[in-house]
């Protein structure tokens, strides 16, 4: 505390005014609100802390190409199906269907490489 005593000393404060300010310093770092803010103040203080929001955009509606060989294999699966209720899900992906009384699903897909 000397220390610090002696720093506001040097800085051009008198003896009372430096014990003053480490007194105060130390009621704050306990909780103590020694400045309190106006209504307004206040207010100011919070919009000055508020930090800006990055505009929302609308998302963007991407076209997803069409995958032709994906297709054609999907076809030629369903056309060799010995099934029953051979449902189409997704023309490039997927079909659900009914071998015995049980539902089946095949899901194709292309690992990129």
């Amino acid at each position: 505390m000397n220390e610090q005593l002696e720093k506001l000393i040097a800085l051009g404060m008198t003896e009372e005014e430096a014990k003053q300010v480490l007194q105060d310093d130390d009621e704050i770092a306990h909780g103590a609100d020694l400045f309190p803010l106006t209504p307004e103040q206040e207010k100011a203080s919070a919009q000055a802390r508020r930090a800006e929001r990055k505009k929302d955009t609308k998302p963007r509606e991407r076209k997803r190409k069409e995958d032709a060989k994906k297709r054609e294999l999907i076809d030629s699966i369903v056309q060799n199906l010995i099934a029953d209720n051979v449902i189409v899900t997704n023309p490039e992906r997927q079909i659900d269907f009914e071998y015995h009384g049980r539902k089946f699903r095949i899901v194709l897909s292309a690992p990129r490489t």
